[in-house]
């Protein structure tokens, strides 16, 4: 199997980078493989910190690849075909370090619904985002009917849905589909800095994306419970302590992310 989809670590940052960037970055079932098998290296890496996701070429993914459309037609859908391209993406939402999705040119179809997994979307000038399905006659079925709603609210994402229209990087910032903004040039080198940031910060980071999500779907009582819960386990590790001693002592702190 060749690599299409790249891993590489600097500064505690991982880069996975779909690497097809003559087909536009589009996903057939290698690149599907591989983005499980990368993330699966995310978890299996304590020295991680953070995430970067990305498109080789100037573009994040345009979507499904052809050939998985023809296949599919000729062979027959099975449920278990559909979950297991699922879970590529969820895989990305469970990492316990922050996760950016850093977008530029086409990110459509199951592009947007990789996004969409990631924890934020750093878009730059060139990004163009589209729930482009229902041009093939098909529903998003990758995790965007999920997660888009609660991003940008139920109104909109049905809107998006509907039109399969391209959001370009500013309305995608001003209706909340995007977060973080990339420059046109040094796009990449712009997202490794988020990340890297983040990837350098206190271990309190690697549990927020999963609380912020969980407690979306907990009432109060179980919200504030989670709450306290991940607070007594952030204070017992170093990075807390660390803090408090690097502010007694006038320091800045050094954060391991333990």
């Amino acid at each position: 199997m060749s690599e299409v989809v790249s891993y590489q670590v600097h500064d505690r940052v991982a880069h996975i980078t779909i690497e097809r960037p003559d087909k536009r970055n589009a996903m057939d079932l290698e690149v599907f493989a591989q983005l499980a098998e990368r993330a699966g290296q995310v978890g299996e890496d304590p020295d991680v910190g953070a995430v970067v996701v990305a498109g080789r070429g100037g573009t994040f993914s345009a979507g499904l690849d052809v050939s998985l459309f023809g296949s599919q037609l000729a062979e027959g859908v099975e449920p278990a075909f559909v979950t297991r391209l699922q879970a590529a993406f969820t895989a990305y939402e469970e990492l316990d370090v922050p996760v950016i999705a850093a977008v530029e040119g086409h990110c459509l179809g199951g592009g947007i619904q990789l996004a969409l997994a990631c924890h934020l979307r750093a878009v730059a000038p060139s990004a163009r985002l589209a729930v482009a399905e229902t041009t093939w006659g098909l529903v998003p079925d990758l995790g965007a009917t999920w997660r888009l709603p609660r991003l940008v609210g139920l109104g909109r994402a049905t809107e998006l849905v509907l039109s399969a229209r391209q959001v370009e990087a500013d309305e995608a910032r001003a209706i909340g589909l995007a977060e973080l903004d990339l420059p046109d040039d040094g796009a990449q080198d712009a997202a490794h800095a988020l990340a890297a940031r983040l990837a350098a910060g206190p271990a309190a980071l690697r549990h927020l994306p999963r609380l912020l999500r969980e407690n979306l779907e907990r009432d109060r009582r179980s919200a504030l419970a989670a709450e306290a819960a991940t607070q007594l386990t952030v204070m017992a590790g170093h990075d807390f302590q660390e803090a408090v001693q690097a502010r007694m002592a006038g320091r800045d702190p050094v954060f391991t992310g333990r």
